[in-house]
């Protein structure tokens, strides 16, 4: 599972699980080839997952368990934790479904030493693209680096230095925009996101369905044009955690927040149309919004859960 240092550093690896199936097995065996540990925290799957854990320790990656599911950031703060990097050390972060190709973390790595010999205030390294997306803003800097814009935490590396300056992921936002205000906060640290170019991570965002207007699909040059949705329950972490960022971060990012708010609203449109029974959704993204504004964070309220258990989605996926 360890490959061979290069250097004095360490090459560390952290992945999120919860409820996996035995597709984990192999995409930490791919991790593991391209760094020195992976540490894999599961959040609270229950006992019934254990095989799998045992199949995933056994190709050397080292378990962490929690007793009970707390999300995403605790997650990986619980993963961080336990692998310590050194200042000098380099982690990257993995969701459980990231099928990560060979050689992606050198790129990554290699990507990062040319900041730092170019005497950029290095923050993090994300890949490019990520699920087909592009994670770039155009343009290059003074010394030929494309930033990257909000990018997602799987695929992203970042140092030791880099999260003792930082420090962890908030885990009262518990799962949704996570990643976006770490990205915000290193940057409100003055730390250069920057992208490797040319990388890709594979990876499944939610379900995606046709857009459909007035029960007809919409195409565009003859190709059908989507619309990616989660988990009805994930609406209302998505609209607390936008009060709770646009709160705290418009003053210093007002002009992609303004822009971000107004996709986030347009995609809630969509998440009402095409949701069934259309009410309780409705009333799961409000308890969500009013609870980011009262600050009322971690684990969502079960009663907020019960009533987002349902709602469907209209149409069959593609």
């Amino acid at each position: 599972m360890t490959r061979p240092a290069r250097d004095a550093r360490r090459l560390l690896a952290v992945v999120s699980s919860f409820r996996p199936t035995l597709e984990l097995v192999d995409h930490v065996s791919r991790i593991g080839a391209q760094v020195d540990e992976v540490f894999v925290v599961d959040d609270g799957s229950g006992s019934e997952f254990g095989v799998v854990l045992a199949k995933v320790e056994a190709v050397g990656a080292t378990i962490v368990s929690l007793a009970e599911n707390q999300g995403i950031a605790a997650a990986l703060n619980a993963g961080m934790r336990a692998a310590a990097p050194a200042p000098e050390d380099l982690l990257v972060t993995f969701d459980q479904d990231s099928a990560v190709p060979e050689g992606f973390i050198d790129a990554l790595v290699s990507t990062w030493d040319a900041g730092v010999a170019a005497g950029v205030a290095m923050g993090m390294v994300s890949p490019e693209r990520f699920a087909g997306i592009n994670q770039a803003l155009p343009g290059v800097d003074d010394h030929g680096f494309r930033h990257s814009r909000e990018p997602i935490q799987s695929g992203s590396l970042i140092s030791g230095e880099v999260l003792a300056t930082a420090g962890f992921q908030r885990e009262e936002l518990f799962i949704d925009l996570v990643d976006i205000e770490y990205y915000l906060r290193l940057k409100r640290f003055g730390l250069a996101c920057i992208v490797a170019d040319g990388l890709s991570l594979p990876h499944e965002l939610g379900r995606t369905f046709p857009l459909t207007i007035l029960g007809r699909r919409v195409r565009w040059h003859g190709r059908q044009l989507t619309l990616s949705l989660s988990t009805p329950f994930r609406y209302y972490y998505r609209a607390r955690s936008r009060v709770v960022i646009n709160r705290e971060y418009l003053g210093s990012a007002r002009r992609l927040l303004i822009v971000d708010t107004a996709r986030e609203l347009q995609h809630l449109c969509f998440v009402v149309l095409y949701a069934r029974p259309r009410w309780p959704i409705i009333k799961v993204i409000a308890r969500g919004l009013s609870d980011g504004i009262r600050q009322r964070m971690g684990k969502m309220p079960t009663e907020v859960a019960e009533l987002a258990a349902t709602v469907r989605w209209r149409i069959d996926p593609l």
